[in-house]
């Protein structure tokens, strides 16, 4: 597991969304998926890497509000290749 912390760039709160695109949807999990993020108070993300299979899985984390969207590169791997 890993922890993101993340505030609100821009004054107030803002409705968010958080999840997965690419490969990743199958491997990852996040929580909170959804909520508001605050201007002063860090809101904690939770990603966990839960493979289906073993090998390397990559995709993107994406937050997104209606103001801003932050993007991360995830790549977990299960330590066994082929």
């Amino acid at each position: 597991r890993h922890d993101i912390m993340l505030k609100n760039p821009y004054m107030g709160f803002a409705k968010f969304r958080a999840g997965f695109v690419g490969d990743a949807i199958y491997d990852w999990s996040v929580t909170p998926s959804d909520g508001y993020l605050k201007q002063r108070e860090e809101t904690h993300f939770a990603v966990s890497f839960n493979p289906r299979n073993p090998g390397v899985s990559s995709g993107y984390f994406v937050v997104e509000t209606e103001d801003f969207k932050m993007t991360w590169k995830v790549v977990g791997s299960t330590g066994e290749y082929e």
